[in-house]
């Protein structure tokens, strides 16, 4: 458990970053790399956001269940990955909008499922962001 739990702290190490692309601001959900250098990372834009619907734990239930978001993240990676076998392995909810004032609406609609699944015979963990419209985040990385 410690060494999934440093390799989650490694991709999570720039959840709070809030880097400025094309003169829109881009919230970064979630990154992989190590030290200095970014490999991968999955970002919102501003316009984005706004689009997501609402959320406070303290108030309500989240707009999408765990069960929804991790179907979403299997529906995913079984679409990019056919040949694997996924097995979800961590779910957490987490706000990525955390630099944000806390009544701004940017924050309330900044909330992503992280969802941790296991592959194939080498152990392999991949995360796959899943916002609460059940929407799949996409790294820089990715093309479908």
């Amino acid at each position: 458990m410690p060494a999934r739990l440093a390799s989650a702290a490694l991709l999570l190490s720039a959840l709070l970053s809030l880097p400025a692309m094309a003169g829109e601001r881009q919230w970064t959900v979630l990154s992989s790399g190590d030290g200095d250098h970014t490999h991968e990372r999955w970002q919102v834009s501003g316009t984005r956001l706004r689009t997501l619907p609402a959320f406070d734990p303290a108030r309500a239930e989240p707009p999408l269940s765990v069960h929804q978001a991790a179907a979403a993240a299997l529906a995913h990676a079984r679409l990019r990955y056919p040949g694997d076998d996924f097995v979800v392995s961590e779910v957490s909810l987490q706000r990525f909008t955390a630099g944000a004032a806390p009544q701004s609406a940017d924050a309330a609609r900044g909330w992503v499922y992280l969802v941790s699944l296991d592959y194939n015979a080498k152990g392999w963990t991949q995360m796959v962001p899943v916002l609460l419209d059940g929407s799949i985040v996409l790294s820089d990385n990715e093309q479908l």
